[in-house]
């Protein structure tokens, strides 16, 4: 199973590093560039949408690792959930890197992509711990705002620190690499499956993100791995 893991993470990352020069062109193309101001290191038009090919080879590695014969071990629900809500978290912000949508626009959207995945795909944190104490069961009354608002926060956390070449994508390619490390050692299948394949994704894409960046992530991206990582710790 293990060797399953490390192929998708190849593939993911093969993926990304041919995506990646392919979006950059399109958003060179496209005008969805990041202006140069007094605020930003950066001096010239810089091409964003990076975001998009890291969810384009996710999702193609996906797809791949499951006609391998892997989906069968998979927890399918968790897997649609992340796809149509991921879909949706990264519509929204490749919308926002070409138009700069206004914050409420962007967090319906946020909701909307969170409740798919809650509603929708029945992905909700069903207990909690208290340290040192125990585990408490959740009704869907607390649950399901709970879980919604916890999406909903880790999504914008990471795209909050985006703001550094290599920054947000450092921090959840090393968030993904310890779910993918717990995942294995708990027998996790569908978290460490995904979690490679994530992983994969980020790792490819660092090769252009780093100091100086060939192209930024934007908040197609920032959102959809801040998004990942909320889902992902959910099933773990």
């Amino acid at each position: 199973m293990e060797l399953t893991y490390v192929l998708g993470f190849m593939l993911a990352l093969l993926f990304t590093v041919m995506l990646t020069p392919l979006v950059k062109r399109f958003a060179l193309f496209a005008g969805v560039v990041d202006k140069p101001n007094h605020r930003k290191v950066h001096t010239e038009q810089m091409p964003r949408l990076g975001g998009v090919a890291i969810f384009l080879a996710f999702v193609g590695a996906l797809f791949i690792s499951a006609l391998w014969g892997g989906f069968s071990q998979w927890q399918s629900n968790a897997v649609y959930g992340l796809l149509a809500g991921g879909t949706i978290i990264v519509l929204i912000g490749a919308l926002d890197d070409k138009f700069e949508l206004s914050a409420k626009v962007k967090f319906a959207g946020q909701l909307v992509a969170a409740a798919v995945v809650v509603i929708g795909f029945d992905l909700k944190v069903q207990f909690l711990n208290i340290p040192f104490g125990s585990a408490y069961n959740l009704d869907d009354w607390i649950s399901i705002p709970l879980t919604i608002f916890w999406i909903v926060g880790v999504t914008n956390a990471i795209n909050l620190i985006d703001g550094l070449d290599g920054l947000a994508a450092g921090v959840s390619a090393i968030a993904t690499a310890t779910m993918l490390v717990l995942a294995i050692m708990t027998g996790n299948v569908t978290v460490a499956m995904i979690s490679a394949l994530l992983l994969g994704s980020v790792i490819g894409f660092l090769f252009f993100n780093f100091h100086p960046a060939k192209i930024f992530m934007g908040d197609s991206g920032a959102l959809f791995l801040g998004f990942a990582l909320a889902t992902l710790s959910i099933l773990g």
